[in-house]
Order: structure tokens, then sequence, then C-alpha cells
């Protein structure tokens, strides 16, 4: 808890240069977590390190090491693992839908368009926007109309790459990927949320490691002006 009274009172901890930090995070984040590290960095001696997978490659290396000491991805995945005790939400992540040019959709009943035949989606299981887009399909009515079409990848950017590399004609993705992809894709439309549960995207602070200097610093930084900036500019909206 005195990382959290720190924080409360506005002070941030004295850390020494050999601090080390290690962030495991959800692969569709990774282009914000290392803008967030990069700009940290410039004034910070802390070193921090990030790994990256799906929700069940997180939740297996934390458990394995001990030194993975925040959690990054969707809470509703964080709570169950039972590996955190503490929760700072990030922003609300939103769901995604890219497709290759010369396509042109508006929103997710476009995938019955005839000429779209390959359909991407993370994980349904084991990745928050696999999930996500799961639901979106039966909330729709759609997931039996395109079951032929859709194609299982392991993570948000293994979508991204197909659609980019035109292997796919479209896929859901997460808003960071989509904007990380604009210049290379036909275009994106964002999922209304109320076809899926809400995704709060936040950082999970294991126990063992709540009183680390290093973990302080980074959660104090997170509420800072510059880091609020780069969490907007990847697609995290805040509540």
């Amino acid at each position: 808890m005195a990382a959290c009274a720190l924080l409360l009172a506005g002070v941030v901890p004295v850390v020494q240069a050999a601090d080390a930090l290690h962030i495991a995070a959800g692969a569709g984040y990774r282009k914000p977590l290392m803008a967030l590290i990069e700009d940290f960095s410039q004034s910070s001696p802390v070193k921090v390190e990030a790994s990256f997978g799906h929700m069940k490659q997180i939740e297996t290396q934390a458990r394995q090491s001990a030194d993975v000491a925040l959690l990054l991805g969707d809470r509703a995945f964080l709570e169950p693992m039972g590996l955190a005790d503490r929760y700072v939400l990030l922003g609300e992540g939103r769901l995604a839908l890219v497709w290759r040019a010369p396509h042109m959709l508006r929103e997710i009943t476009d995938l019955q368009q005839q000429e779209i035949a390959r359909i991407a989606l993370p994980d349904t299981k084991r990745a928050v926007y696999g999930a996500a887009a799961t639901q979106c399909l039966a909330y729709w009515k759609l997931d039996q109309v395109l079951a032929d079409r859709l194609i299982e990848a392991d993570t948000v950017p293994q979508v991204g790459t197909y659609v980019a590399l035109g292997e796919v004609d479209a896929g859901f993705v997460n808003l960071t990927e989509a904007l990380a992809l604009q210049d290379r894709i036909g275009g994106y439309a964002l999922i209304d949320p109320a076809c899926h549960t809400p995704i709060e995207i936040s950082i999970g602070v294991r126990p063992e490691h709540a009183e680390d200097p290093a973990v302080a610093a980074w959660l104090a930084y997170l509420q800072s002006a510059p880091a609020q900036a780069i969490l907007t500019t990847y697609g995290l909206q805040a509540r």
C-alpha cells in the first residue's frame, strides 16, 4: 500500500539506476507501451523491460517468473488469473474492423458482402479482442452466417498483418492497431461497444512488487500529462 499512498500524496519515489521493472502485456498494446517506456526513460533511471503475447501467454510467464511486476491487459482477463491485487485503469479498449483495399465497409453487417471471403480475428478464448469479436458476431447474428469465412489468428498484430498483406479481406483488431495500420489498409470502422463486454485496459500490480520504488515511479508517470497524451494517441480512451 506504500506505493498507493505515495501516488495519492503526489510524491514520486526516489529510484536508483539499478532499479528494473518488467511488464507483461497483451500483444495488441505493444506500440503504446513501447512509446510510454521510451518517454518514461527520458526522465527516469529505471530500466523497463516488456514482453508481449495473448493473455494466456502472459499468465504463464508471470507464474514462471517472479520478476514480472506488472500485467497489462483487459481487467476481465487479468482478475481471474489471481496474480494481481490492485488495478490501475489506463482506458477503454475499442474493438475495430479493418479491411484491405479496394473493399469499403462501414459496419460489421457489411461483412456479409460476397467479396469478403476471409475474415480474421484473434484467438477467441485467449485474446481480449478475439472474445469481443465473437460476442459481436453473435450479437448481430453473424456467427453462423460467416462461420466458413472466419480465420482465427493468435494475436491482434497477426490479424493486422494478415489484412495489411492482403491475405484476408477483413479482420477484427483494437483501435490501437487500426490507427497504426491506416497507411497500409483500405480503412477501419469502430464497432459499437454495446455488442461486447466492456474492455477495461488496466495495469495489474502483483502484491509481491507493490512496495517496489520502480513500480511506484511507473504508476506515478502514467498519471502525467505526457503519458495520458500517448495513451490517447494510441486509441485508449479515458473513462
